[in-house]
């Protein structure tokens, strides 16, 4: 109690008071009390401490409780910092969610995620962050079905004699499965297409293809016109789609994808080849695919999601037509113009706003601040289109 309320230099005064007491002099405890406003319990109980200890008796004690019934047994500690310590050396994730995962599936009887962050803090494992913006306020998107829409991208590496290759991926936009994985000597139309069969054989072809605007994905912003990849795109009935240019986040899943991927090669020896290369992605993909559990999808690995999920499909004809993109206003019963005396209902709550009506018969897909609302095929027999169920 003392030390909570008995401020320093009250304590130095108690002291003065016994050193002069000590020298013969009369000072009244109930007076310097009063004057210090406190009690002559805690007078007493300072006085006490002074004598036993000198001014070293003076400093506030810790209040630590001498055991702790609740604390976090040493020998789960220990564990927690081992197994994050693995992690880390095979180059996987190793935050607090990831190691209790990862103990879980070994069948470890593990603590909250909270208590493990806590021990990370503790030993100098994390450094703690301030406040974040809340996860709850930010718009997150993903295809609601799986091939709905799938994501390319390339990515720079270092072979071992430290020329650079290029690492060519396909992903899946619902799942964040891993489709398919291509190393290659630079960014190129010829190994982004081979890249794209590889994954099309295995998985089937997607509703949808986004890229960046790369000249090896499309030539659209460059020259105006539709590139060979663009065009083989079509021809298979995959509508191919391009980011805004300066806004990586709409290709945001693919983005930080390459972190993950980064990180786990870092911690393996750098491939020799290109064939060297290609196993390591085919090992990785394996993991990320199947192992690794995906905060974004509740825990549940990419391909689980992706066995979940309902499928898309590409168009069953090729696509010929440029696509028409529009700016059209949602009318006040809900119904959105398709163009060529076309409409559909997406709903009153789009009232007044403003979409983007993105068409290549017969695909259509309708868009707000890059939000899917519907993504259809065209009949061309009816005026006002249904929705979708798929």
């Amino acid at each position: 109690m003392a030390d909570r309320v008995v401020s320093m230099d009250v304590r130095l005064a108690i002291a003065s008071v016994l050193q002069a007491q000590s020298a013969g002099l009369k000072v009244s405890v109930k007076v310097f009390c009063a004057e210090q406003d406190i009690s002559r319990k805690t007078f007493y109980e300072v006085r006490r401490r002074y004598l036993e200890g000198g001014l070293e008796g003076l400093v506030p004690r810790s209040r630590r409780p001498h055991r702790s019934p609740t604390a976090t047994p040493a020998d789960v500690v220990a564990l927690v910092i081992e197994r994050r310590r693995q992690l880390v050396s095979e180059g996987l994730d190793e935050g607090a969610r990831s190691v209790r995962w990862s103990l879980e599936q070994d069948g470890w009887e593990c603590p909250s995620e909270r208590t493990i962050h806590r021990i990370l803090v503790a030993h100098g494992l994390v450094e703690p962050q301030p406040r974040k913006r809340p996860r709850s306020s930010y718009k997150r998107f993903a295809s609601p079905w799986a091939n709905g829409c799938w994501q390319m991208d390339g990515h720079d590496r270092r072979l071992a004699d430290g020329g650079v290759v290029v690492v060519l991926r396909v992903q899946d936009d619902c799942s964040r499965q891993i489709m398919a994985s291509r190393a290659a000597r630079s960014e190129n139309s010829a190994d982004a297409w081979r890249c794209v069969q590889a994954a099309i054989k295995r998985h089937g072809a997607p509703a949808m293809f986004l890229t960046d605007n790369g000249t090896a994905f499309s030539q659209r912003r460059v020259k105006g016109t539709m590139s060979e990849f663009e065009a083989r795109l079509r021809g298979e009935g995959i509508l191919p789609i391009t980011s805004s240019i300066g806004h990586p986040q709409t290709c945001g899943k693919k983005e930080r994808e390459w972190q993950t991927l980064d990180k786990w090669l870092t911690a393996r020896p750098p491939a020799r080849t290109l064939q060297a290369l290609q196993v390591q992605l085919d090992a990785y993909d394996l993991i990320f695919n199947r192992q690794r559990r995906h905060q974004a999808l509740d825990g549940l690995t990419p391909a689980q999601r992706y066995t979940q999920a309902t499928k898309a499909h590409a168009a069953d004809r090729p696509l010929s037509a440029p696509a028409e993109l529009r700016h059209v206003p949602v009318w006040a019963n809900g119904a959105v113009s398709l163009g060529h005396g076309q409409t559909i209902s997406i709903g009153r709550g789009w009232a007044h706003t403003i979409v983007d009506v993105v068409r290549e018969d017969p695909i259509c897909a309708i868009f707000h601040d890059r939000q899917l609302i519907e993504l259809i095929h065209i009949d061309p027999n009816r005026q006002h289109q249904p929705r979708s169920r798929h």
